[in-house]
């Protein structure tokens, strides 16, 4: 089933684009290298922009074979490493932190043994520092490392951690600071691996809750789950290979239209609706305008229902309004948010600007 809505005109400098939205329902290195020379991350990868700026600043190193390995999971003592460097926390003077399994020749020892003198790593036998690290275990290290505080509804939605689970108020503070909203709509992934890409974003996103908050009225960027990341990912590559065929430029992913992007996606879970123009935020030009993202012409494409990325370009491939938007040769940057949640399970904001 599918419904089709106009959307509002807007002229700009380029030309006007007749907005249209689709209703369906549907082993860790010391070689450090820039994001843009990882033979496995693009410029369009939907985390570029944290793996770069984590990588750029040391915090996580790339492997020596020129590959950052976004999906490969990260062990209890690079979780260490990784929140140490982020605080840049002295990492000299702490005692033995006393586990049996973790010496001075162990990697990460010092960034260990730092955590626990701070109360943030619990004293026990073992520390396991070689087992990948589940994303509970993570949720602790974090809340705890940079003191995250609140509580957020969502968190009692995930079926895999109890309130009364030791991770459930590590997890609730992350959910309510939008660090991170789980990998579905009820699980939030608890026991699960937490992967190096996931690791970037999140401390990407602690470190900017750091950073004075503008003085705009946007919401907080929603930090985008495991399963959304390859699908954003995806969408991108798609595009351009829809693009490249009619001789249209690659669109570049945008850092800023990607968090506008994901704000309105989450909106339309949160305030359950499916338009161009929200209750509470207004049109996609008017969050552009508050971010101070400046360009020449901008387009947007909605989708809801699609819970890959191939059905979801399908469908505004097979959409007039939207195909147009794709299809453009003048635009030059984009950004995809995708939220899972709401009446239709999964909602694809895209849009599209010229610069």
């Amino acid at each position: 089933m599918a419904a089709f809505f106009k959307g509002n005109k807007v002229a700009y400098a380029l030309s006007m684009l007749a907005l249209a939205c689709v209703l369906v329902f549907s082993a860790f290195s010391n070689e450090v290298q820039a994001a843009s020379k990882f033979k496995d991350v693009s410029e369009n990868y939907w985390a570029y922009p944290a793996i770069k700026e984590l990588t750029d600043e040391q915090i996580i190193l790339g492997y020596t074979d020129g590959s950052f390995k976004p999906h490969a999971a990260v062990t209890r003592a690079q979780s260490a490493m990784f929140i140490v460097r982020a605080l840049d926390i002295p990492t000299t003077g702490y005692a033995n932190p006393g586990f049996s399994d973790v010496s001075s020749k162990t990697s990460g020892y010092a960034e260990i043994a730092a955590l626990v003198d701070m109360g943030i790593l619990s004293k026990a036998k073992k520390f396991n520092p070689y087992e990948p690290a589940t994303r509970g275990q993570m949720a602790k290290m974090l809340a705890l490392a940079f003191d995250l505080k609140g509580t957020s509804n969502k968190t009692k939605s995930f079926k895999d951690v109890s309130v009364n689970n030791t991770f459930y108020p590590f997890i609730n503070a992350l959910v309510a600071n939008g660090v991170t909203q789980g990998t579905a709509v009820d699980r939030f992934g608890t026991y699960d691996n937490v992967t190096r890409v996931q690791m970037a974003v999140f401390i990407k996103k602690i470190l900017d809750l750091n950073e004075a908050p503008p003085a705009n009225g946007l919401p907080a960027v929603p930090t985008v789950s495991a399963a959304n990341e390859k699908i954003m990912d995806e969408i991108v590559v798609l595009i351009n290979k829809e693009r490249a065929k009619v001789g249209a430029p690659a669109l570049k992913v945008h850092e800023g239209v990607e968090d506008i992007a994901l704000i309105k996606s989450k909106d339309m879970v949160d305030n359950n609706y499916f338009a161009h123009e929200s209750p509470t935020l207004g049109l996609y030009s008017d969050l552009l305008k508050k971010a101070g993202i400046s360009y020449r012409a901008a387009g947007e494409n909605l989708v809801a229902g699609y819970t890959t990325a191939e059905s979801a370009v399908n469908a505004w491939m097979n959409s007039p309004g939207h195909k147009e938007n794709l299809l453009n040769p003048g635009y030059t940057h984009t950004g995809v948010g995708t939220y899972t949640g709401g009446a239709y399970r999964m909602y694809h904001t895209q849009i599209f600007i010229t610069q």
